[in-house]
């Protein structure tokens, strides 16, 4: 099922405890802490196990996201369930990329799941949930992507 979260884009698929979400508004940051909260909630309920966090879209995040995301999120976020998170980073973002690395180093004291970078989507779905279930990898990639704009007659 396709949800908004502020300004996140998100699925979540129960069946296959996957949460992927994407950052789906324009460079304002304003409503940053409350679309990563959000996000957090859902992971606190404890019924996702796989995550994918793709960062196509995301603005370069300041000092002050980056400050927040360490001291308040990064604990709400690794919880026991989660098994997997997959990062996506598209390689024009070097600045998020040091950024993310940065903060796993910091928050990896109490992160308990294996993380891993791609470059796009697809391989990162492919090793969250295709290894597994082949079928299901298509389905989602299937409801994830844009659908038809309804024109008015």
């Amino acid at each position: 099922m396709l949800l908004t979260l502020s300004d996140i884009r998100a699925q979540f698929a129960p069946e296959a405890g996957l949460l992927r979400f994407q950052w789906a508004a324009s460079a304002d940051r304003r409503r940053f802490q409350r679309s990563m909260s959000s996000v957090a909630q859902l992971l606190e309920q404890g019924d996702i196990s796989v995550v994918l966090l793709d960062m196509h879209g995301l603005p370069n995040l300041g000092l002050d996201e980056q400050l927040w995301l360490a001291a308040n999120w990064l604990g709400r976020v690794s919880v026991r369930a989660i098994e997997q998170v997959a990062l996506v980073i598209p390689p024009d973002t070097i600045y998020n990329q040091m950024v993310v690395e940065s903060l796993i180093r910091a928050g990896r004291h109490f992160m308990r799941y294996e993380i891993q970078f791609f470059s796009n989507a697809a391989e990162a779905l492919d090793w969250l949930v295709g290894e597994q279930n082949p079928a299901a990898q298509v389905a989602l990639e299937q409801e994830w992507q844009p659908g038809p704009i309804a024109v008015p007659e």
